[in-house]
């Protein structure tokens, strides 16, 4: 029963989010404008630099390196902010239960959390991590930590008694007392409960998927800050073109002036 409710239902584990690699974060700190124009600049002062001789060649590379400095540090930066809910989710999955003793076929055994099923009758004493959320059916002086999901700092002293509400979701999780929570730790004393729900099912569970789902969002500052980047390279644009258009002409009417002056000396 036990293996079939297992290829049913799955691993007692929490959903990981997708990891992107190092190279697709690095592209979403410099894909914008404002990099790319930094980036503009910074090939044309290496160029001016490699062209150039004396101080001018220096001055020029000073330019790149401060260039690239700033462009690498707002990368760095960036990739960190970028990382800490991935630490909040992979903090999480580090307070799940690594095995558990239950109860199967009147015999106690300890077994890999992860390959709890809903309907295990989980055995508990002092010391425990609690490998699921549980519906307690015996009790001996059996209290939980339950700080990590209601904040609460003193251990929460267990019943097993119905709690009677109209809208039992309604009940906070702290007056709960006939149930244990996923990775919780049973502060004293011993008891028994059954499995209600494993894995994502579980409070700790709901907490991971809000906190995988996180978004990055920008804030007012990053979106002006991208508003003023496309006018400063549609500005830039503008006068790269009109500069070289004013230097074209003006070089091609000094061609001209050189042949009329030389047709009418010859």
């Amino acid at each position: 029963e036990a293996k079939m409710r297992f290829e049913r239902d799955g691993p007692n584990e929490l959903t990981e989010k997708k990891k992107r690699t190092i190279w697709e974060r690095i592209w979403d700190q410099i894909n914008n404008v404002l990099v790319f124009i930094l980036f503009v600049v910074a090939v044309v002062s290496a160029i001016k630099g490699a062209t150039s001789t004396g101080d001018e060649a220096i001055t020029s590379w000073i330019e790149v390196g401060l260039i690239l400095g700033v462009i690498i540090l707002n990368t760095w930066i960036g990739i960190r902010q970028e990382g800490s809910a991935e630490k909040s989710a992979d903090a999480l999955k580090a307070m799940l239960s690594s095995d558990a003793t239950v109860l199967r076929d009147n015999t106690l055994s300890t077994v890999p959390a992860r390959e709890l099923v809903v309907g295990d009758i989980v055995e508990l004493a002092t010391g425990d991590r609690i490998p699921a959320d549980l519906r307690l059916f015996k009790v001996s002086n059996l209290a939980s930590q339950e700080a990590a999901l209601t904040g609460e700092s003193l251990p929460v002293e267990k019943i097993t008694t119905v709690i009677e509400a109209e809208n039992p979701a309604s009940v906070p999780l702290g007056d709960r007392k006939n149930l244990c929570f996923s990775a919780t730790l049973i502060s004293q004393g011993q008891g028994r409960g059954i499995v209600m729900r494993k894995g994502d099912d579980t409070e700790i569970g709901q907490i991971n998927n809000l906190v995988s789902k996180v978004e990055k969002k920008k804030t007012n500052v990053l979106v002006q800050i991208d508003i003023v980047s496309r006018w400063i390279a549609v500005f830039v644009i503008f006068t790269a073109i009109i500069t070289f258009l004013v230097a074209f002409f003006y070089t091609l009417a000094e061609e001209e002036e050189f042949v009329d002056d030389k047709t009418k000396r010859g």
